[in-house]
């Protein structure tokens, strides 16, 4: 099957400059929304980071009787949640992401006045220690130098908060452990109050998931995938100067760059967030991208081969005329395969969708009008060694001889 006639003789690489300028200003542009959006968090265009990424508490309520969310977002004021960290998910009003920074929400603070009130009530020496880790737990070990009376301690402790629990360590010896109400608490008691209860006495919300990931954690997961992008590069740098000729794989690199930050920048401009979902969805547009250069390639080789007295450029439109039809194609059937995953996919998977969407439509038009051109503007520093037929017929003649001998 063909959409493009034979013969067709479209001048891409007359149009090159045009586009190149179109493409350096929009690379350009994603380029400062993501790295002056990293420096200034405020900037309007900012990249925006999951709880894989940020750290934080992320909350998922289903709400089967439908609510309006300023109804949500008014409760959880009491909590000190602002209208930023509830968001409704999906379109049907009934599902919510509630999301904080801070894993432990509040906690840190209280540990450290526990710690500060015991020590003032009982002396530095009726404490050994007081452990817990800051900013990633809801949880407190203290120990002390001698037996005491769960009770007494914990009526002193609920005293500066009801909520607090306390029970006796089963691992130290006089050690108790101290459990702080965190976040995904101080939420259901609040919607609790907020959406009552059916006739049942249950509650008429449902927590469907919890993630909690700590900065530090978030942080790395961050570096590891921009370091997973970056290493998927170099390796298609020196796949294709082996596969094919060192003066094709710049092209090949400065394209997939090309299409993952154009990508980036459709995500920062939308506000959509960056997740490890997206990370594989921008590892996806690198490896299809990339199937599409090497076909446009291969097809660039064959016809300098054919043809070795033609002018490169020449060549290399002919080339991408003749590819012309299987790119259109395998990029219209893989769009309205991720359309469809857009539309009935669910919000889950709209991100991921959405990336793949923006990377092969841009993916197509860098295998034509990015990696190809780049051939011929980097014959200066990097001719490309055309191997005509003779040679070609020569080297087999000679193989041929060293078999037989």
């Amino acid at each position: 099957m063909q959409i493009i006639r034979p013969g067709t003789t479209i001048d891409f690489i007359g149009k090159r400059k045009p586009l190149a300028a179109l493409s350096i200003l929009l690379v350009g542009t994603s380029l400062f929304c993501a790295l002056f959006g990293s420096i200034n968090r405020d900037f309007v265009f900012a990249p925006k980071y999951g709880v894989d990424f940020s750290g934080g508490t992320e909350i998922h309520v289903l709400v089967p009787g439908g609510i309006d969310i300023s109804a949500i977002r008014q409760g959880l004021a009491g909590i000190g949640l602002n209208d930023d960290n509830v968001q409704s998910f999906g379109t049907e009003g009934t599902e919510f992401l509630i999301r904080v920074e801070n894993i432990n929400f509040g906690a840190d603070e209280f540990f450290e006045k526990v710690k500060q009130q015991l020590l003032a009530d009982d002396g530095e020496a009726a404490w050994a220690r007081f452990d817990w880790n800051p900013g990633q737990s809801v949880h407190m070990t203290v120990v002390s130098t001698e037996p005491r009376d769960i009770s007494v301690l914990a009526a002193r402790l609920q005293a500066m908060s009801p909520d607090v629990a306390v029970a006796e360590s089963k691992v130290d010896h006089n050690a108790y452990e101290i459990s702080y109400p965190g976040l995904t608490d101080k939420v259901k008691a609040e919607l609790a109050s907020v959406l009552g209860t059916d006739q049942g006495g249950k509650a008429s919300f449902e927590v469907i998931s919890v993630e909690m990931v700590g900065p530090a954690v978030g942080a790395e997961l961050r570096r590891k995938g921009i370091l997973s992008l970056v290493l998927s590069l170099a390796l298609i740098l020196v796949y294709v100067a082996f596969r094919f000729d060192l003066a094709f794989a710049p092209g090949a690199v400065v394209a997939l760059l090309h299409d993952v930050l154009f990508t980036v920048g459709v995500f920062c401009v939308l506000g959509r967030e960056f997740t490890l979902p997206t990370i594989g969805a921008l590892l996806t547009i690198v490896g299809y991208s990339l199937n599409d250069t090497i076909v446009v390639y291969d097809r660039i080789r064959e016809n300098l081969v054919r043809f070795p007295r033609r002018d490169l450029a020449e060549v290399i439109n002919l080339s991408l005329n003749e590819t012309l039809s299987r790119t259109l194609l395998t990029s219209v059937t893989t769009i309205l395969a991720v359309t469809s995953l857009m539309i009935w996919g669910g919000p889950i998977l709209r991100d991921f969708a959405l990336a793949l969407f923006v990377g092969v439509l841009v993916g197509t038009y860098s295998s034509v009008f990015v990696a190809s051109p780049l051939i011929l503007f980097l014959q200066k520093w990097l001719p490309v060694d055309v191997q005509t037929t003779d040679d070609s017929r020569d080297r087999g003649r000679a193989a041929n001889h060293g078999a037989r001998l």
